[in-house]
């Protein structure tokens, strides 16, 4: 049976020292990854002539073999209190390969009935993102990407799982790296509906967050203000039950 922890916006920074610190370490020691030099420039190159950084695909092939890292935070979610010593066994039992996971996840496989490919994906989501951010900040070299209109990431070409409004812009968040960028639309990503009763918003009032859902494409996005924001993978975890909903009623990013 899956564990889910109730998180709630008050309790994050507890959640945040205690509950996933064996998470955070993790993430934090795959977060030291480096690209090549030649690469690094290549990827500034690109970002300065207002094209995708790169290749989210060959980033993660040149972290070389990741079976060890996806089987470590695979454990650490079971330590946390996050999967089950079931779920732990059979990720191990038959979904210790790092890379199709990490393809997988890049493509938006999210779930799957199978509880231990259920708890690959999520090992591998956190392994994943660990990488592209690290690469991501390493290409953007702190760039702010003002003039990208584009509702992908201009570092991997990702999908934003995370919004949050400062005043009257919105701020996208990449689901693979992290990245932030301006939202060309205040509405749906995919076709720009932005009226009820095809693009609506759900209120989540205890998380703080609005769950944003167009009919019309089946997508979905969690957009919230943004004061208080905790890191990307800290709201993940916040509105980890946003995403079950959505999912169960067929939504994508």
């Amino acid at each position: 049976m899956t564990t889910t922890k109730i998180v709630t916006r008050d309790s994050a920074p507890t959640v945040f020292n205690d509950e996933l610190g064996p998470l955070v370490h993790l993430h934090t020691e795959l977060g030291r990854f480096r690209l090549p030099s030649a690469r690094v420039r290549r990827a500034r190159s690109n970002v300065a002539n207002g094209r995708v950084a790169f290749d989210p695909h060959e980033v993660l092939r040149s972290a070389g073999d990741l079976d060890s890292s996806l089987g470590k935070m695979a454990t650490a979610f079971e330590m946390c209190g996050m999967a089950s010593p079931r779920e732990l066994e059979s990720f191990r039992k038959g979904y210790a390969i790092a890379q199709p996971l990490l393809k997988a996840w890049l493509v938006g496989e999210r779930g799957s009935s199978d509880e231990g490919r259920r708890l690959a994906l999520r090992a591998a989501a956190l392994v994943g993102n660990a990488i592209l951010r690290s690469a991501a900040a390493q290409a953007s070299n702190g760039e702010q990407f003002a003039e990208w209109k584009k509702t992908t990431c201009p570092c991997c070409a990702g999908p934003s799982d995370l919004a949050f409004r400062t005043g009257a812009t919105r701020w996208l968040i990449c689901a693979r790296c992290d990245t932030q960028w301006h939202s060309p639309t205040l509405g749906c990503l995919g076709c720009e509906a932005s009226r009820s009763p095809t693009f609506v918003r759900v209120d989540a009032l205890d998380l703080g967050y609005e769950l944003l859902v167009c009919h019309a494409c089946a997508r979905y996005m969690k957009e919230r203000r943004g004061d208080g924001m905790q890191s990307p993978m800290i709201e993940r975890a916040l509105t980890v039950e946003l995403d079950a909903a959505a999912e169960r009623r067929g939504l994508r990013l």
